[in-house]
């Protein structure tokens, strides 16, 4: 099963965190969800369709419109669509349409 981490289980330091909003030069926050290596390998390959310019090590600002098109491909490309992907892409998802509520982007430095 792919996990989706808070700051209070995180079990390890090198992951990618997904931050609300613009990128604040400030790392591990509350708010943030992390993701280890294994489970963002699972979005990288639809990010870079989107933002061929990511950079993995970070910061990396993804608006609204963006996601929407990660979201798309993610959905169109895996045909044999796995549940737990799907379990693991919607929990993302909730996140970000929270953030979206209070913000323009979000961010995503990786380890």
């Amino acid at each position: 099963m792919i996990k989706i981490q808070t700051l209070k289980n995180l079990q390890q330091r090198d992951v990618f965190e997904f931050m609300r909003g613009d990128y604040k030069h400030e790392h591990w926050q509350e708010s943030s969800i992390f993701l280890t290596e294994e489970a963002f390998a699972f979005l990288h390959l639809h990010i870079n369709e989107v933002l061929p310019n990511f950079n993995y090590f970070g910061p990396n600002s993804v608006n609204l419109e963006q996601w929407n098109q990660i979201a798309f491909i993610a959905f169109t490309l895996n045909k044999s669509m796995d549940i737990d992907f799907i379990r693991f892409f919607n929990k993302i998802d909730d996140w970000v349409q929270k953030n979206f509520k209070e913000h323009t982007c979000f961010s995503i430095c990786g380890p």
